[in-house]
């Protein structure tokens, strides 16, 4: 019985396997797959998102649940704060770099961070005594949990002392991107008097949601689901209506990070102060990145150069520390410097150059390694303080 059962025919490009979906009796592909069988007349690309499929049938049913669509409420403009388009409906990220373009721009970040970089940025990891009493009571929690609340407990002591956040009415934190809402909770019971709200353009179970209504039944908590470059944040009232606002983001990916501070531009609110702690830097696009100030310094404010600074980037997290100089091939630029530094290097570009964006639009700023790179190779906080 189980050896009649047959597998769907499309290849995963990123797994370099077949899909492993069972299909109907006469049929190649599944239902997902479905649009690459040359007889598909029933299945289209969601108009929405084109990484999902759905049946011609049940289309304009599908678009009103679609968790991809922009929903008709008065703080969504569709691409207020973008300079292209939301990122993620493209299937790629621009282009892969040359190997010239590579090599042309490594000796540029090498010198760079030796001479300057390396001197401006701050190391300054910091525990928050909630958190490690947490840590410490649960000895069963795991290795990746545990690193992620060393992440919190760091960035509240940051928020609460390099932030200014003081537990007080009238002061609100906006949340860029807050997925499950972790950060959220532990900033609800650090600051338990303060506004919050949270932004994050997917669905998620909201455990963490339902855990702070019920620990502060008082809280004063709201939640919207949208994508930040279509986010109006003038429309929103409590924001309108604070005396103080802060705004923060752990792990904003790519250029989600660019479009979240010109959300704070266009609002035209005063945002006190910001903590952003940047992630996945090889999805940044050179028209949404914002630090181009720092890189026509470096002469490398170009499409094929920029293209060279985010695949570097990658090299921080993809395992690179790992691998020897010998196992490279003989001529590659990876025997000019180790790759994984050069990684590390390139992300500290990165931030710098947004850090230098956001002192153009007066802000005083501070890029800070807030935790070692063995809890987190993503390390990197950017503080900024309106003047």
């Amino acid at each position: 019985m189980q050896e009649s059962l047959q597998t769907c025919s499309y290849v995963l490009p990123k797994k370099n396997r077949r899909c492993r979906m069972l299909v109907k009796p006469g049929n190649l592909f599944c239902g997902e797959h479905a649009i690459f069988d040359t007889k598909n007349t029933n299945r289209i690309i969601c108009p929405n998102d084109s990484k999902h499929t759905v049946l011609l049938c049940e289309l304009e049913k599908h678009l009103l649940k679609c968790n991809s669509r922009i929903s008709e409420e008065d703080y969504i403009r569709k691409d207020a704060n973008a300079i292209v388009a939301e990122t993620k409906f493209d299937e790629k990220i621009d282009r892969r770099p040359s190997e010239e373009e590579i090599i042309s721009v490594i000796h540029k970040i090498w010198k760079y961070y030796e001479e300057i970089a390396s001197h401006q940025l701050i190391i300054d990891f910091r525990h928050s005594n909630l958190v490690q009493n947490h840590i410490n009571s649960n000895p069963i929690i795991g290795k990746d949990k545990k690193k992620h609340l060393i992440q919190i407990g760091s960035i509240l002591e940051h928020l609460i002392e390099n932030g200014d956040c003081r537990d007080e009415k009238g002061t609100c934190v906006f949340e860029l991107g807050a997925g499950k809402g972790q950060l959220a909770y532990w900033i609800s019971k650090s600051v338990p008097n303060v506004s919050i709200i949270l932004m994050d353009r997917s669905g998620c179970r909201n455990k963490f949601d339902s855990q702070m209504r019920k620990e502060n039944p008082n809280l004063d908590f709201q939640r919207f689901r949208c994508s930040i470059e279509h986010m109006d944040l003038s429309k929103i009232e409590t924001l309108t209506n604070s005396n103080k606002i802060i705004a923060i983001c752990k792990h904003f990916c790519g250029s989600a990070t660019d479009a979240g501070i010109r959300s704070l531009i266009n609002s035209g609110l005063k945002f006190d102060n910001s903590l952003l702690i940047p992630c996945c830097h090889h999805k940044s696009r050179f028209a949404e990145y914002g630090g181009h100030g720092l890189l026509r310094k470096l002469e490398i404010d170009d499409e094929g150069s920029f293209a060279a600074l985010r695949y570097l980037a990658s090299f921080a997290t993809n395992g690179a520390e790992s691998l020897s100089q010998t196992e490279y091939e003989e001529n590659s630029w990876k025997n000019l410097y180790p790759p994984a530094e050069l990684g590390r290097r390139a992300k500290a570009i990165l931030e710098l150059g947004r850090a230098e964006w956001l002192q153009e639009l007066g802000y005083k700023t501070k890029v800070i390694e807030y935790v070692p790179a063995d809890v987190s190779p993503e390390n990197l906080l950017i503080l900024a303080k309106k003047i």
